[in-house]
């Protein structure tokens, strides 16, 4: 027996109808995105008929995930469509729903520990750890000072090769840690995302099939990371010129002339951070579900965020704005749920992937998050195989 469905447009229920009819509607734009639909299998919730993506394609296209398959020479039409305006608290709701959905309901503990894993590995290198030591005394002076002192330190690291010898090596080890590590997160991303969508699937599994697609990602980030080190070589050497070349000159005292150069590289120096850390934040929030669903590379997929941009800069200044007011909301729950544990909870927060598995629903609402604020600008970005889960 065909399964009956329901919609609503414009608060207004209809039905019961045939899975066709109602596609039928989508097609010929009587049916929105935005429209609600239900049938029995979705259970108490109605649900976005952009969720369903087969109701707004001719056919029933089987589309496996791009995990599955290294599809990174297709070119598909990503440009030159005008999405439908996304809501940043929609978004929220959605990925909530699904984080305690997939996590909660039922409660599986391998499945937890292994999601974990893949989490793990998506932020491995960017965790923070709680400090709750004191900073010390805080006053110009005092920075004068410690400045002084590290000033003095660099100018006689030459007069000592044995020390610049094992100060270069430490920096060549950090160098090859940090691109292992950032080799290890672009692959993460991939599975973790994959976890969202298919919880069920064995880490190997996903582990092997990431390769191609955490590749791709792994060398746009080196490239975009080198351009940035490289920006910030120029401001310092800006800096030095302009700032600490007369100020070491005038024998370390500081001349009010210095004042503007300084806070202009400083400005410059802030501004690039923050640009940095913009850039990077969209490059895992968006570039990487539209590489996941759409097999296509960084490049490409950064042209779709460009799009989204210019359409609505207002709904991702709303996005961001959402995702940082949630992100305190979330800060609140755990250092209250640890005070609540006499600060025994905060000890396995700061554990290598237990903390990843002690704060999974926090990292899976915001990998969720993100995805369902562009799947709702965009629902025909999503293959039909992911819009199933939905």
């Amino acid at each position: 027996m065909e399964r009956k469905w329901y919609y609503a447009v414009e608060g207004e229920r209809q039905g019961p109808v045939t899975f066709d009819e109602l596609r039928a509607l989508a097609l010929n734009g009587s049916l929105k995105a935005v429209d609600l639909v239900w049938q029995p299998e979705f259970g108490p919730e109605w649900r976005n008929a952009g969720q369903v993506r087969e109701l707004f394609e001719p056919g029933h296209p089987d589309v496996p995930p791009v995990l599955e398959k290294e599809v990174w020479k297709t070119q598909p039409q990503l440009l030159g469509v005008t999405g439908m305006r996304p809501s940043p608290l929609l978004a929220v709701s959605q990925a909530f729903s699904r984080m305690v959905e997939l996590l909660f309901r039922p409660f599986d503990i391998a499945r937890w520990f292994s999601t974990g894993f893949c989490a793990w590995l998506a932020y491995i290198g960017t965790q923070s750890s709680f400090n709750f030591q004191n900073s010390g005394e805080f006053s110009t002076g005092v920075m004068k000072k410690q400045a002084n002192h590290i000033l003095d330190k660099f100018v006689q690291i030459p007069a000592h090769p044995m020390e610049l010898a094992v100060m270069t090596g430490a920096v060549l080890f950090a160098l090859l840690f940090a691109l292992w590590l950032c080799a290890v997160r672009s692959r993460g991303d991939f599975m973790f995302l994959h976890c969202w969508y298919r919880p069920a699937t064995p880490i190997r599994q996903c582990w092997q099939a990431s390769k191609a697609a955490g590749h791709e990602l792994f060398v746009w980030r080196v490239y975009f990371f080198l351009i940035a080190f490289l920006l910030f070589v120029l401001n310092a050497a800006i800096a030095y010129g302009h700032v600490l070349k007369p100020y070491l000159a005038a024998g370390k005292v500081w001349d009010a002339v210095l004042m503007k150069p300084a806070v202009g590289c400083a400005t410059a120096a802030v501004l690039l951070a923050l640009a940095v850390q913009l850039v990077a934040h969209f490059a895992k929030a968006f570039v990487v579900p539209v590489m996941y669903w759409q097999g296509v590379t960084a490049t490409r997929a950064w042209l779709v965020v460009f799009a989204l941009v210019n359409q609505y800069p207002f709904a991702v200044m709303g996005y961001l704005a959402c995702g940082l007011a949630c992100g305190v909301v979330a800060l609140f729950v755990i250092v209250a749920f640890g005070l609540m544990t006499c600060c025994i909870g905060f000890i396995p927060m700061v554990l290598p992937y237990l903390g990843a598995v002690t704060l999974l629903p926090f990292y899976f609402f915001f990998r969720g998050y993100p995805v369902c604020f562009l799947s709702q600008w965009r629902p025909e970005l999503v293959p039909a195989a992911e819009s199933r889960l939905g």
